[in-house]
């Protein structure tokens, strides 16, 4: 047997392991932190094992619960050192909380690329008994993504990240007794999946995020506050989406105020699936008449609707044909329904304002006066087609003795933003004016 392989020997020393430049471990060049293969090393500063093999120095589980990027904290102690009641985690560590953490007094200010994760949030907490309830717990200026933890306190977060290369990237996350869960700002994403506020509120979303989502989240609000708030000046620009998710939300809280001045693309503000109950004040701000919005499927709020009507009644102003068998739009002044939803309305025209494309049916019943026993032609004008639809023109015979006629026509069409519908006529029997006197036109969205 050789000399090394009857060696068995564990060094200690503060610094990390290192390759010996003698492959003779007798020649007495060796420094107190090299190791040869076989052999160990602890590092009795950071607490890290190390060993040599062939493919040189690595890193092995250790009597303090760390190795190269993970600590386990099942107390105060197992953290950095406090420095003026704060805790500076490492960069690129991830704490494993295995209990619930009481900081005392203490708060946590993040490294690049901290992660805090636990083995379940029904028992792993981090608290801090002690500190302000204004001071936010946990701060950071990076990416924070966390796991399966539940944090506690007056004040939960304060996290400002750079808008351009940080994250949040959260899975189940509770805030329980959170007064104010806090503010987060700038950040490319921010994502929270099968997460809960309980009896938690006051996560304000600020600065320039790009998606802001949640999904199977249960929101139980805190007496007197709102949950979630887009304020003023955030800036979306993608999207802000709540997907198959609960708020329950009692007398004198709010669910969601989402600021009618944030930034946020015609229908991205999106709530798919997702049930309010408790009787408070379940949205403020943008609703679902915005453009803004997109709600389906939800209970307890109005669901986002994409129709558009207008209408006159007793219109004396005749539409002029110079021409037989030629359509011209229709001259009255048409009124706008107060129940119109992504359809912008000039005078006998209806523009669709929906981002997302659709089908449509779109209906009109009107009354007409032309030349006694003239035929008249009706027709929906569609800008998508620069032309009358045909499946919507309709022939009728004007009255002899000038009595209004009535006629009704219909049509489907797919129709993206900026479309428009307009209601021509047209005389195949003579150059004779059409009086459209009265005119509903309804247009509905359709599955």
């Amino acid at each position: 047997m050789s000399d090394e392989t009857r060696r068995i020997i564990i060094k200690k020393g503060t610094g990390v392991a290192t390759i010996p430049a003698s492959t003779d471990h007798r020649d007495g060049s060796w420094l107190a932190t090299d190791i040869y293969e076989g052999e160990f090393y602890l590092n009795t500063t950071t607490g890290i094992l190390y060993t040599r093999s062939a493919s040189g120095i690595n890193s092995v589980a250790t009597t303090s619960g760390t190795d190269n990027n993970l600590v386990f904290v099942s107390s105060k102690a197992d953290f950095p050192t406090a420095v003026a009641n704060v805790i500076t985690l490492e960069d690129n560590i991830t704490y494993f909380i295995t209990t619930t953490v009481d900081l005392l007094g203490d708060r946590l200010v993040c490294g690049q690329n901290t992660t805090l994760i636990g083995g379940s949030s029904e028992n792993c907490f981090l608290k801090s008994t002690g500190l302000s309830s204004g001071t936010a717990l946990i701060t950071s200026v990076y990416s924070l993504p966390i796991r399966n933890i539940s944090i506690t306190h007056g004040t939960a977060l304060n996290l400002d990240g750079d808008g351009t290369t940080t994250a949040l990237d959260w899975f189940g996350v509770n805030f329980k007794d959170c007064q104010t869960i806090g503010t987060i700002k700038d950040y490319t994403n921010f994502i929270m999946q099968d997460s809960a506020f309980l009896n938690s509120g006051g996560m304000t979303l600020d600065g320039t995020i790009g998606t802001i989502g949640f999904a199977q989240c249960l929101f139980d609000n805190y007496a007197s506050t709102t949950a979630i708030t887009i304020a003023s000046t955030c800036n979306v620009t993608r999207r802000f989406r709540i997907i198959y998710s609960s708020f329950v939300t009692l007398s004198g809280e709010t669910s969601l105020n989402v600021s009618a001045s944030a930034t946020i693309g015609n229908e991205r503000y999106i709530l798919d699936t997702v049930n309010f109950a408790g009787g408070g004040t379940y949205i403020t701000g943008v609703d679902q008449t915005s453009n803004k919005s997109l709600f389906i499927n939800c209970v307890g709020i109005d669901n986002t609707a994409v129709n558009g009507q207008m209408y006159m009644h007793g219109n004396a102003t005749a539409t002029v044909v110079g021409a037989i068998n030629t359509f011209y739009k229709a001259l009255g002044t048409t009124t706008a329904s107060s129940d119109n939803a992504k359809y912008i309305h000039a005078n006998n025209r209806l523009t669709n304002d929906a981002t997302i494309s659709r089908k449509y049916l779109i209906q009109c019943s009107l009354s007409f006066t032309s030349g006694n026993g003239d035929v008249c032609e009706f027709g929906f004008y569609d800008s998508k087609l620069t032309a009358v639809r045909t499946p919507s023109k309709t022939k009728a015979t004007a009255n002899a003795s000038g009595r209004a006629e009535n006629v009704h026509l219909a049509c489907v069409v797919s129709h993206s933003q900026n479309d428009y519908i307009e209601l021509h006529v047209s005389n195949t029997s003579s150059a004779v004016n059409i009086t459209v006197t009265d005119m509903n036109l309804v247009i509905t969205e359709i599955k």
